[in-house]
């Protein structure tokens, strides 16, 4: 009921959007947003070599930087964001999450606008050219007949395990060759491109952990290991120690958080929905966790984008209530 009565008044929210937006001046704020790989086209999204995601196609964001332009946002760096904002404007944070090849896609597009990005890498995916585990986990299941259910069902089981758990799991069900890359459409930069890539003056290279680590699964020294070699890897690959990271699937704990302030990074980034207030966020442990929005390929982008502008939501104002409705539940 909870989840029903939830997404109903959501719809309810992204159909008022414009309307709120045309009344209401919209807050200052930076909005930060999540990619992750970047399709070609809905032809390759569906040969079912990577696991789909959330569907964004190179069309997809052009048209999502294309909307914020024209809305007047200004689109910044982390340098920026950590120089500090003047907080009487709009902001837009472009990331990306894990290291694909594909991301070089987005580089026309990032040129055109002259609009910065932030690519988080995976590290040691780079360096041994290894697959991601849901690719694996998404493409391999598809062969064996699994319905998307139950590779979600099982994706949801993978990620509280550790990435040397994963890795035994899937080699265990489908073998040692599993994590071979199929093509362009799922394997990481090599460190060479990496490099390339990272001396575009509109791109920054940011730590997403050695291995993707999802960190809370892991102990102190799993933690620490997972931040600080990732450092080093990257540091070797791009030139320099980055400034910022992506905590996989969103997930810290304050262990994570002291590891980063250890190895100077300065500005960490969640999954959690929410615009980023200016100047709340430059508090020392705001910035060590701001807020950052999904765009889905699949949903109409102009509704979403809408959404995430508008500054009053039914649905944030009615959790008290629906809390109660889960206790009586």
């Amino acid at each position: 009921m909870k989840s029903t009565l939830r997404k109903a008044i959501h719809q309810v929210d992204v159909m008022m959007a414009p309307l709120i937006l045309s009344a209401v001046k919209e807050q200052n704020a930076l909005n930060t947003y999540l990619f992750h790989a970047l399709f070609r086209d809905r032809q390759e999204l569906n040969q079912h070599i990577a696991d789909p995601q959330q569907q964004v196609t190179v069309d997809i964001f052009r048209q999502f930087v294309a909307y914020h332009k024209s809305k007047g946002y200004r689109f910044v760096s982390p340098v920026e964001v950590l120089n500090g904002l003047p907080a009487d404007d709009r902001y837009i944070m472009i990331t990306f999450d894990d290291g694909y090849y594909n991301n070089l896609r987005a580089l026309p597009v990032l040129e055109e606008f002259n609009v910065p990005a932030l690519i988080f890498v995976s590290a040691n995916h780079v360096l041994k050219g290894k697959a991601f585990w849901w690719d694996v986990a998404y493409r391999e299941g598809k062969k064996a007949g699994m319905t998307d259910a139950a590779i979600g069902l099982e994706k949801k089981h993978l990620l509280t395990l550790t990435d040397d758990a994963i890795d035994a799991y899937l080699i265990a069900k489908y073998g040692p060759g599993c994590f071979t890359p199929v093509g362009d459409t799922d394997r990481p930069l090599t460190p060479t491109e990496l490099n390339k890539l990272a001396q575009h003056p509109l791109i920054h290279i940011g730590n997403h952990t050695c291995d993707h680590a999802v960190l809370p699964n892991y102990d102190a020294a799993g933690i620490k290991e997972q931040i600080s070699k990732a450092q080093d890897i990257l540091e070797d690959m791009v030139g320099y120690r980055p400034i910022t990271i992506a905590y996989p699937c969103g997930e810290f704990n304050q262990t994570v958080l002291d590891v980063c302030k250890e190895e100077g990074i300065k500005l960490g980034i969640t999954v959690e929905h929410a615009k980023n207030f200016n100047p709340d966020f430059y508090k020392p442990t705001n910035l060590l966790t701001l807020n950052r929005f999904t765009i889905w390929g699949n949903e109409d982008l102009i509704r979403q984008c809408d959404f995430y502008r508008s500054d009053y939501h039914m649905l944030d104002s009615m959790k008290g209530i629906l809390k109660k409705l889960k206790t009586k539940v």
